[in-house]
């Protein structure tokens, strides 16, 4: 039998209303997840449901179990009007992802308006199930893995070039994506911390992705990061995983005319593999000043106008050159001698790095005439050959005694020379100098004082750059992976002051060096 009443206009219009009322009046605070079952390397999205005097909450506290914020809250909004009813939602979104395999959870979560109003949302669980992809780096495995579980084909994979060293010889860890789905864009959100290493990044800005082949299916492979560490401790150290978001285009059907341009944009995340290195301690035996396979040059010794003899020494080779001591003396030398500090310059390529430093020895006779320098030597410790002892050899010359510094000889004055003419004419000529160097002094002095307020106090020091960073307008991220002088000379920053709030050096030997880098990053172009 046909009711005609439920068809007329009035009473469609009289349902809706009555549904609306009572959608409005059974809806309440809630906190929900879009999945309660997931890989340990997906992403789940976290709803907060809010309604009447709780919708002035901007943000809630989420207390997490095994899970991680990626990003959020995003913010929508909702206001009815039913029969002189006023409704107001919000909802609050976040995106979050495991930490580990096992069960995750979300809440209680305690809620306070503005007016004094409490409620509790209980907790949600989520059970995480473990990635088998997540504990290899065969690419193959890792794919057919995925595409068994019916996820995107996306992950990342990492390599060393060794996985037993000796502690502070180098090794090269490179991260590569593989890549055979639709990406939209992809970025590092999580990056190692590597605390038991001393770490160069390795620039892979000019890396270009390469077409492979992996059980039948091609995909993209580019290397995303290159980094060279040196091991600070033996034992068996973990460099932990990279996390790598992306957003997926997955086409709806491929089967229809417009299907190719059809489809929904997924967030997904993948992470490498821990990765194990075996770190050795040194032999027994004599001190080790370098670890590597390095070199030692020396150029000839000089003495020009009676000052000291000047010898400059140089350390080049695959090896952590920043805190090496400079060489020393195998033998006495009558005289005494200062140490002038050079510059680090690194090779950075896909190999490793390559670094040279720089030393200017000076070296004061204490006598005229035949005077011998006594050989330079460094004790290098080679993974490939063992022990080392680098060294050039004895160097002799004619010298005079070089006279003390602030020791000046009187000259005396000539019958024609007035001591009053020589002292303005040595002002004039003071005045002409200064005028002339003004601005390079000015210079200098801004410089070193910008320097001193971003190094000092040192345990500000990252804090003071960021913050300098944000005034420019520099993106550190973009800045880390930047392939420029800029670049380099802060990624030297970045890892000196990890070495030190990691405790892996002391503040006291690396201030002067930290300024170093900061005033080579300020002096630099991108």
């Amino acid at each position: 039998m046909r009711m005609r009443g439920f068809t007329s206009p009035r009473a469609r219009v009289t349902i809706l209303a009555l549904f609306l009322l009572f959608a409005g009046t059974t809806v309440a605070d809630t906190l929900t997840v879009d999945r309660n079952s997931i890989m340990v390397d997906d992403t789940i999205t976290i709803t907060v449901s809010l309604e009447g005097g709780f919708t002035s909450i901007d943000s809630v506290e989420l207390p997490l179990t095994n899970l991680k914020i990626v990003s959020g809250p995003s913010t929508s909004s909702e206001i009815t009007w039913v029969n002189g009813t006023l409704t107001q939602r919000k909802a609050l979104r976040y995106l979050a992802r495991p930490l580990a395999a096992g069960t995750a959870a979300v809440g209680p979560i305690a809620l306070e308006s503005k007016e004094g109003a409490h409620e509790t949302l209980p907790q949600v669980t989520i059970q995480v199930a473990a990635d088998l992809a997540g504990q290899t780096n065969d690419p193959s495995s890792i794919l057919r893995e995925l595409l068994a579980t019916k996820r995107d084909p996306f992950f990342v994979v990492v390599e060393a070039d060794r996985t037993k060293a000796y502690a502070g010889e180098q090794i090269v860890v490179t991260w590569t994506v593989y890549n055979a789905a639709s990406v939209d864009q992809w970025d590092i959100t999580n990056a190692p911390k590597l605390q038991n290493f001393w770490t160069e990044e390795l620039g892979v800005a000019n890396e270009q992705a390469q077409q492979v082949t992996l059980d039948g299916l091609t995909a993209q492979k580019l290397v995303i990061k290159r980094i060279a560490v040196f091991p600070l401790q033996t034992g068996t150290l973990t460099i932990d995983p990279l996390e790598v978001a992306a957003r997926i285009v997955r086409q709806i059907d491929l089967g229809t005319p417009f299907g190719e341009f059809e489809g929904s944009v997924v967030d997904i995340s993948r992470h490498s593999t821990p990765l194990s290195i075996d770190v050795q301690p040194i032999p027994p035996g004599p001190q080790v000043d370098v670890v590597g396979d390095v070199a030692m040059n020396c150029g000839n010794p000089v003495q020009a106008n009676g000052g000291p003899v000047t010898i400059d020494v140089a350390l080049s080779g695959r090896a952590n050159l920043r805190n090496a001591p400079a060489p020393q003396w195998a033998g006495p030398v009558e005289g005494s001698t200062q140490i002038e500090e050079g510059k680090v310059n690194v090779i950075r390529s896909a190999d490793g790095a390559t670094m040279t430093r720089h030393w200017k020895l000076l070296v004061f006779p204490s006598h005229d005439g035949a005077f011998t320098l006594p050989p330079l030597i460094t004790h290098a410790f080679s993974p490939a050959n063992g022990r080392q002892d680098l060294r050039c050899g004895a160097k002799t010359l004619t010298v005079t005694a070089a006279q003390q510094v602030g020791v000046r000889t009187p000259r005396p004055h000539s019958v024609e020379e007035s001591p009053a003419l020589r002292r303005i004419a040595l002002a004039v000529l003071a005045l002409a100098v200064l005028g002339l160097s003004a601005v390079p002094i000015r210079r200098a002095l801004s410089l070193r004082s910008r320097v001193r307020a971003l190094t000092h106090p040192l345990e500000e020091a990252r804090a003071k750059l960021q913050a300098f960073l944000a005034a420019k307008d520099l993106d550190e991220a973009a800045l880390l992976r930047e392939a420029s002088d800029r670049g380099d000379a802060y990624r030297a920053v970045v890892s000196l002051l990890d070495s030190v709030e990691h405790e892996r050096i002391e503040v006291d030997d690396v201030q002067k060096e930290i300024e170093v880098r900061v005033r080579d990053f300020l002096q630099s172009r991108p």
